[in-house]
């Protein structure tokens, strides 16, 4: 019923949701600057008022109200955007990793540039051009000819050991950054746990959503996920991968308190030295050296095109070991991890590329230099059968040793009544290997090499392959490529980052701390704490002369 009292108390309902309101506004003003935080309201309603139709209720002229209490504080945060901008984020963390590889890539091989490799082998090729015009014993155009190629051997080698520096780099992020996903995880998981407890009891976790929201965030820069949220504000956390087929799918990492799959790093995968039809695999647990787990009978060509597997944590921490069946490759369709993997892969057709240019020079030069083995080689025969070619092809030391020793003319045994100081047809020859066309894909041996390019020692001829390419334009197609795929992560980067600047503007308008509409609500919160004291002095009054006024009449 209504009195003074009931005025009291629903005066004394409303300094508490002021105050309460007022609570909500200094956590917003403190947290301002606190990253992943989500603005919060005190959302207020009115209390169960007087009056409700029933049997016992007195007539009245119309419901009374009791006041005001705080229904609910809750946070500011559209999931929508969230799942926008995290699928984003993991395209741009794909192309933020490829542009740092490949800016770097393009720095190693300098090209255009008068110290890069198109260069040098021009001035090999100019050089033998030189000798041949003066391929007298004395001649300095010999001693330019072993520098020259010294050069170029030297540049090979070292961009070569470069690129195996740049791939060994981008493996030890890869496990640095399965590392970040497995620690990211398990605080999810921990999370999750605390926020179910909380859910259960009908309360707003809203600072441990946001935690967990920001970590969901960071997650996102590594691999594409979806989520999906469970009862009492669980999630199951799905990562999208890459079927065999091409085709998109989605393995469940985490639901609730659990994580069902875990991420290794695969360190190698060799032979088992009992059968070498066999392979074993070690792996990294969560990408910690110090938890090695080796596995028997693996598929080797089902694990080639990545260093990432998931595993079954459950087994894991249960048994201590894992076998094939708890293992699957894990081929993540964004992220940084994705983009880190397809680094490594086109390091490696670099490698490849750079390998075929040195076996082709090595095994065309020295075929035509040496005539098919009569002489000596001029580049070193490893560089020929080496399964790295391009990090030890070099000159062959007596050619450094002595440059008179290059085979110039059309016959190289100086025993031989045909011999020439002055014929310089076969240093003419191997000038000519600029504009030769061959199939260097294919030229694995000398044999390959002579009938590919039909090369004739008698009369020192060759007809090329005009299906094939030139050795100077097939490195001219290697830096297009990367320069193409550079161009690509670039202008990615470049679109990725102003399109999560429009959505992240977008996020801030509606989670954002805004410090003038904190203290404009501060200002409403507190006039309206001062008018319900006032109230209060009020009532105190009416009550005084209610009790004391009656007494003295």
């Amino acid at each position: 019923m209504s009195g003074l009292f009931n005025t009291f108390n629903i005066t004394k309902r409303g300094m508490f949701a002021q105050q309460t309101a007022l609570n909500v506004v200094a956590h917003n003003i403190s947290n301002a600057n606190t990253e992943g935080y989500s603005v919060q309201r005190a959302n207020l309603k009115t209390t169960q008022p007087f009056g409700m139709p029933s049997l016992t209720t007195a007539a009245e002229p119309g419901q009374l109200g009791t006041g005001v209490e705080v229904a609910s504080i809750t946070r500011s945060r559209d999931v929508f955007l969230d799942s926008q901008i995290r699928k984003e984020n993991s395209t741009l963390g794909k192309y933020e990793a490829r542009q740092q590889f490949l800016s770097e890539i393009e720095s190693i091989f300098t090209e255009p540039s008068d110290t890069g490799l198109s260069t040098m082998l021009s001035n090999f090729w100019d050089s033998w051009s030189q000798l041949s015009n003066t391929p007298e014993p004395n001649s300095t155009a010999r001693t330019l000819v072993a520098q020259n190629a010294d050069s170029l051997c030297t540049a090979i080698n070292h961009n070569y050991e470069q690129l195996c520096t740049m791939q060994s780099n981008a493996s030890s992020i890869i496990q640095q950054k399965i590392f970040e996903v497995n620690s990211i995880l398990t605080q999810i998981q921990d999370l999750n746990v605390q926020i179910k407890a909380v859910s259960i009891t009908g309360q707003q976790p809203n600072d441990l959503l946001d935690r967990r929201d920001l970590l969901l965030d960071q997650l996102s820069e590594m691999f594409s996920f979806s989520v999906d949220e469970t009862n009492y504000k669980g999630i199951q956390i799905n990562a999208n991968i890459v079927k065999d087929d091409g085709s998109v799918d989605e393995q469940i990492l985490l639901k609730d308190g659990s994580i069902n799959y875990g991420v290794a790093y695969i360190n190698k995968i060799e032979a088992d030295s009992s059968d070498p039809t066999k392979y074993n695999m070690e792996i990294y647990i969560n990408g910690d050296p110090n938890k090695k787990v080796t596995i028997s009978g693996i598929d080797k060509d089902k694990y080639k095109d990545t260093q990432i597997l998931f595993y079954d944590k459950t087994n894991y921490e249960k048994n201590g070991t894992l076998n094939i069946s708890d293992i699957s490759p894990a081929k993540f369709n964004n992220g940084s991890l994705n983009g880190y993997e397809s680094i490594n892969k086109e390091i490696e057709e670099y490698k490849i590329q750079l390998n075929n240019l040195a076996r082709s020079l090595a095994i065309a030069v020295n075929t035509i230099h040496s005539d098919n083995g009569v002489g000596i080689d001029f580049f070193d025969a490893s560089a020929e059968t080496a399964e790295e070619p391009a990090a030890v092809i070099k000159v062959s030391q007596d050619i450094l040793d002595d440059p008179k020793k290059i085979n110039a003319g059309k016959v190289i045994d100086t025993s031989d009544s045909n011999y020439s100081e002055g014929n310089g047809e076969r240093a003419l020859l191997i000038s000519q290997i600029r504009n030769l066309k061959m199939d260097i894909l294919s030229i694995k041996v000398r044999d390959d090499f002579i009938n590919d390019v039909s090369f004739d020692s008698t009369n020192l001829t060759i007809k090329g392959n005009s299906k094939g390419m030139t050795i100077d334009n097939y490195f001219k197609s290697t830096i297009t490529s990367l320069g193409v795929s550079s161009q690509e992560a670039e202008r990615m980067v470049t679109n990725q980052e102003a399109l999560l600047s429009q959505l992240e503007t977008r996020k801030e308008s509606i989670s954002g701390v805004s410090i003038d509409e904190e203290i404009t609500n501060m200002i409403q919160f507190q006039r309206a704490y001062q008018a319900n004291a006032k109230m209060i002095s009020v009532i105190d009054e009416l009550l005084d002369v209610v009790v004391n006024g009656l007494i003295k009449r």
